[in-house]
Order: C-alpha cells, then sequence, then structure tokens
C-alpha cells in the first residue's frame, strides 16, 4: 500500500494508487468544495470526468493539472484506454498528455470531489444516443437502453485529432532536443501527419544526406 503523501490545503486532495494498480483507497479525504471542480474537465474526452484520476507529473508542483476519467470499459474508460497506448513496454514510462513531462502517478479524486463530479452529467458516448446525465444515471441508462454495449465508441474525427496532436508534440520535443533546423522538417511533418515524428526526422535526415551527397 503506498503512502500517504502530504498535501498543501490550496491543493487538490487526492489519495494516490500506483499507475499498474486498479486498488484504490477506501478512506474518503475530505475535499475543499464544489466550487474548485466546477471548471475539470477529462483531457481526453473533454467532458466532466467521471471517477476522476489526477496525473501527478514532473510538472505538477508548476501547476500542470491533467485530469482522466477512470470509468469502466462500458463507459468512456478515457485513463486506461490513454495508459495502454502511451506507457512505453519496456520503462512503463508514461508521459503526461498536457505537458510531456512523466508522470508518477495516477491519483483518485476522493470523497467530495469525486461525488462533486459524478453528479454532473455527461452525455452517452453510444453514438446517436442523446442521453445525458449523473455517473448512476449512465450506468442505469447503459444496462436498460443499450444492454450489450461492451465498449466504449470512439468518436473518430476527436480520436484522429487528438493523435495528431501528440503526434505534433513529440515532433516538437524531438526537434527541440535534436536542435534540427525547422523549416523543411515542418514540411514534412505537414505532408506526414500520420507518420510518427521519429520516422519524419529520419526521413528528413536523409533528404538532407543524400542532397549533400550529390551536391559533392
Amino acid at each position: 500500500m503506498p503512502k500517504e503523501r502530504p498535501v498543501p490545503s490550496n491543493r487538490t486532495r487526492v489519495s494516490p494508487y500506483p499507475l499498474r494498480s486498479t486498488r484504490t483507497q477506501k478512506e474518503p479525504i475530505e475535499a475543499q468544495g464544489p466550487s474548485q471542480w466546477e471548471d475539470v474537465m477529462c483531457v481526453i474526452c473533454q467532458e466532466v470526468p467521471h471517477n476522476a484520476v489526477l496525473l501527478r507529473c514532473s510538472s505538477s508542483s508548476n501547476g500542470c493539472r491533467a485530469y482522466m476519467c477512470d470509468t469502466n470499459f462500458r463507459h468512456s474508460n478515457c485513463f486506461k484506454q490513454y495508459r495502454k497506448k502511451n506507457m512505453n513496454r519496456v520503462t512503463k514510462v508514461m508521459n503526461c498528455p498536457y505537458c510531456r513531462g512523466e508522470v508518477y502517478e495516477a491519483m483518485k479524486v476522493q470523497s467530495g470531489g469525486r461525488r462533486d463530479l459524478n453528479a454532473k452529467p455527461r452525455s452517452c458516448a453510444f453514438e446517436n444516443c442523446n442521453f445525458s446525465g449523473t455517473y448512476c444515471q449512465l450506468k442505469n441508462h447503459l444496462k436498460a437502453d443499450h444492454p450489450s454495449y461492451t465498449r466504449p465508441l470512439v468518436d473518430q474525427g476527436r480520436d484522429r485529432a487528438w493523435e495528431q496532436m501528440q503526434r505534433a508534440t513529440e515532433y516538437n520535443d524531438i526537434n527541440a532536443a535534436a536542435g534540427l533546423p525547422h523549416s523543411g522538417l515542418e514540411v514534412l511533418h505537414q505532408q506526414l501527419p500520420d507518420v510518427p515524428p521519429r520516422l519524419v526526422i529520419l526521413l528528413w535526415i536523409c533528404h538532407v544526406s543524400s542532397s549533400l551527397y550529390k551536391a559533392l
């Protein structure tokens, strides 16, 4: 069981659990009040995060706050899907979707904070369904109206936009770290938005090397 970390009174009160664990703390921690959750949105689906987790990353001390839904496979399931797609299989390191810093742990929002967020309505993830409700209402709605619904249906346009944003961020990180010129790389990246950034940079290096060889 991980040790509780002290949290300043002006910060979100949460209870930590390891990234690879699905257990949560049973003892509730008092929240500061409903007003602090008014503008909280899931960084993935851009809706109110039900059963929210807060990612504690290398920039948390500077104010980085990435919340995600930690619901099961019948709901949005954002955190588990993000972790599955973005965690390095070798190092088990996951990067924050905001600052790209290393995520140390996911922290389950507890007690009043979770109640406030779960009481906020959000739309059903089922395609062409206009139902909107609280977490409890959505659970009942899925069982009654979508009994065969077993996995979240991802908006393809939103998913593609998110993937391109992730690739652009990674591209900029690698480009800045390598100290490579921007102009030609940016053009190539715009022409190949779905190609992984590392491959784009490799193609650019091969192109530059070929041009230099022909010039000799």
